[in-house]
């Protein structure tokens, strides 16, 4: 009898094992999409010698944030919309929409579509033009969308092994075999500060409450019914998304610290990936690189504008056509791709100045959400990141340069970029204690039992 149960619980164990693997690295993979690539080597060119500082503040950005977001959003629910419904059901949809317009036709598909021709066919094939690739690129994406099948599963099968074998294979020979040596940084400043904004451009925390939903979803069809059960199995898989993602930012980051003699401070990212790839496996590069970035876009590409017509298919409950929406989101994307990478980096950098300050406090709050009794505490805290946010990068962009040393030097934490910080806790506070003494807005309780999968 005892012995039946140690076999039963074996076997009970190896099979979550297995299935917190294979989980695992399908979330790496939903997270470490191509465009991705192009962020640390740049970094870490950037920093030189100090890019273990800029590592630390990237990865505190992008996986930390982002796991932590799937884990948090899972916790309360598993949908795209929980992780901001205790400011407000509104809000909350309006963030989900606002989030899914970032990480598809507005910032993310359009620039898989950059980063193919400037990394793979522009180097190869200079003579065609931008405005060939992202039609064909695009008209690929819509015959996917509109006809799922074995191609995709074959692609997203092989690809993700491939991109992490070949990876690995880069990092080790950099490691024992640096191209060059760590020279004084080329950006100076905050190195840390640096390495956390720049993980914005990621978006993986704004993706990570939708992750949350696809692997809840599919541990339930793996048989973790339990709310318990899916909650646990979907740390165990972060854990191991975040190990694998710790190692591929962290190395290359490190090889674009090994590039400072390589390239003029003028580079861009898409250069300093393409060239740190020729400098280590030499013309054969350039062909590995363009081959992994195009078949690892194509499939980004077909996810997420996927993702987008369901979306907007489901919340207007069946109004919105499925085809009409994917064919809408891939004519903007189109034309938002034909701009530079470098260049939707630039557009999209003060739009996620606003919004990702406003993920983390939510992230924050919403991961000690059982010790948060009044929704005023969210309410407030959102609405002194958003008010701060707003105005330090509109005094910025408009060049309002004595109200920005103004706020440097009463904010604080404003002069490395983080002037919301101190709004959001003061404002959180006294909403918070508004809400306890006036008696205003919900409580935590009025939650419960609706939404939340587990709270432990």
């Amino acid at each position: 009898m005892v012995a039946g149960v140690i076999i039963r619980k074996g076997v009970m164990m190896k099979r979550q094992y297995r299935d917190s693997m294979t989980v695992g690295f399908a979330l790496f993979a939903i997270f470490f999409g191509a465009g991705n690539l192009i962020f640390p080597p740049y970094l870490g060119f950037s920093a030189g010698r100090d890019w273990l500082s800029a590592t630390g503040g990237f990865l505190l950005t992008d996986p930390f944030l982002a796991i932590l977001t799937v884990v948090v959003t899972t916790k309360l629910g598993g949908r795209i919309d929980d992780i901001g419904r205790r400011v407000g059901v509104n809000f909350a949809k309006g963030l989900g929409v606002l989030t899914i317009l970032l990480i598809t036709s507005l910032v993310a598909v359009p620039r898989t579509a950059a980063t193919v021709h400037e990394i793979a066919i522009a180097p190869n094939f200079p003579g065609i033009s931008p405005v060939w690739t992202s039609i064909i690129f695009f008209s690929l994406t819509m015959y996917f969308v509109f006809n799922e099948g074995r191609v995709i599963d074959f692609i997203g099968n092989f690809l993700t092994p491939m991109l992490l074998i070949t990876l690995a294979i880069f990092i080790i020979r950099v490691v024992f075999n640096p191209p060059g040596e760590l020279s004084a940084p080329i950006v100076e400043g905050n190195q840390f500060i640096r390495g956390f904004m720049e993980g914005y451009q990621t978006m993986d925390a704004l993706a990570a409450p939708l992750m949350a939903g696809i692997v809840v979803t599919d541990f339930v069809r793996r048989g973790y019914g339990h709310p318990e059960q899916s909650y646990h199995m979907v740390k165990k898989a972060g854990y191991i998304a975040l190990a694998l993602l710790i190692f591929v930012y962290s190395g290359l980051t490190y090889i674009g610290a090994t590039m400072g003699s390589h390239f003029p401070a003028s580079v861009t990212r898409v250069e300093i990936l393409l060239g740190s790839f020729l400098q280590v496996f030499g013309g054969m590069g350039a062909v590995l690189i363009a081959l992994i970035v195009t078949l690892a876009c194509l499939t980004t590409s077909v996810g997420l504008t996927a993702t987008c017509g369901d979306f907007f298919h489901s919340i207007s409950n069946g109004r919105l056509s499925y085809k009409a929406i994917v064919l809408w989101s891939l004519v903007v994307s189109f034309l938002i791709s034909l701009f530079t990478v470098d260049e939707i980096i630039i557009y999209a950098g003060p739009i996620l100045e606003v919004i990702y300050p406003v993920m983390i406090t939510l992230v924050l709050l919403s991961a000690v959400d059982q010790f948060i009794i009044y929704d005023m505490t969210y309410i407030g805290a959102v609405t002194g990141v958003l008010l701060m946010s707003i105005i330090e990068v509109a005094s910025r962009l408009l060049g309002w340069t004595g109200f920005s040393q103004w706020l440097d030097h009463w904010i604080p934490l404003a002069s490395i970029g983080l002037a919301w910080v101190m709004p959001a806790i003061i404002l959180g506070i006294v909403f918070g204690l508004i809400g306890k003494y006036a008696a205003v807005g919900k409580q935590l309780a009025d939650h419960n039992e609706v939404h939340t999968v587990y709270r432990a």
